[in-house]
């Protein structure tokens, strides 16, 4: 069955309860609510956290906590590997969510190649620094091939459990944009041993992409900002302003739309298995793959 893993913002002091009371196995903090927005440097929040021992003593929560290092684009480049492993063995999570970059529809194929490439040895190398976390690979990539090349590049370091940051796929509703999602996405849940998809905030499209373990989502926090609230899966408009209960209110929507969703996986569409297509795209990736071994 499906997961639902919320967002929490640790730097909002009135939303630190949000998950108390619900049925959540796990629940992911983002390192971009961690460091200021213009210096990059650790916060004050952060600095909080670590004087309690870490993100789980800090929230009283007990359970699995995922760090979220996806960040804003133009903060990716001014990031540094050993700034990620600070905040990651400061707050001691769970789990943390591997080297972001930035790979899109409309980048050349070497400019997306090559930010593969940092993804992957930043990624060798923040391993090395965090010991006690264990990573999740974050996937990224412009076409199949480079989806499975990056796939085969973080399992060769030992990992096997994925991430996939679907949300750009969901804007302007593009039917072209949401089948892609979906191949992407069943490419890397075929190889790996677990698939969360990341920003996987509609709830219109919640069985569709059942195939996944989990979704990761921030939509509760953005649909009670814009004056918006969940009923089922349907979104109504509301003048009580952004605040703690319609929050709470949107997360427990949510959980209840995925608690309605049927079990079984939709894997088969027609009576085609969508992984089979992938097959011939396999073995021309693991023919042409080239591990770097360069340093950064």
């Amino acid at each position: 069955m499906t997961q639902l893993y919320p967002v929490l913002k640790v730097n909002e002091q009135s939303m630190l309860s949000l998950w108390q009371g619900l049925p959540l196995k796990c629940i992911v903090v983002r390192l971009q609510d961690l460091i200021s927005p213009k210096t990059l440097k650790p916060n004050k929040t952060f600095f909080r956290i670590k004087k309690k021992g870490g993100i789980h003593n800090f929230l009283g929560f007990h359970k699995n906590i995922i760090l979220s290092l996806i960040i804003k684009d133009e903060l990716i480049a001014k990031c540094d590997v050993k700034k990620y492993a600070e905040i990651i063995n400061a707050l001691k999570p769970d789990f943390y969510i591997t080297i972001d970059g930035t790979t899109y529809e409309d980048d050349e194929e070497k400019v997306a190649e090559k930010e593969i490439e940092r993804c992957f040895l930043e990624t060798k190398e923040l391993i090395k620094l965090c010991v006690d976390s264990k990573p999740l690979g974050l996937v990224k990539g412009r076409t199949k091939k480079q989806i499975l090349n990056h796939v085969f590049l973080l399992k060769g370091l030992g990992i096997n459990d994925f991430v996939f940051h679907i949300g750009d796929f969901f804007r302007n509703n593009s039917t072209t944009m949401l089948d892609r999602a979906k191949t992407y996405s069943l490419l890397i849940r075929k190889y790996s041993d677990s698939l969360i998809l990341y920003g996987m905030g509609s709830q219109k499209k919640l069985f569709e992409f059942s195939f996944a373990d989990a979704y990761v989502t921030f939509n509760h926090f953005v649909k009670a900002r814009n004056g918006m609230r969940y009923s089922g899966t349907n979104v109504l408009e509301f003048t009580g302003g952004y605040k703690y209960e319609i929050v709470r209110k949107n997360l427990v929507e949510m959980l209840k739309n995925i608690d309605k969703m049927k079990p079984q996986k939709k894997l088969i569409e027609g009576g085609v298995c969508l992984w089979e297509a992938e097959l011939e795209e396999q073995e021309l990736v693991m023919s042409h793959i080239k591990v770097p071994v360069r340093a950064v």
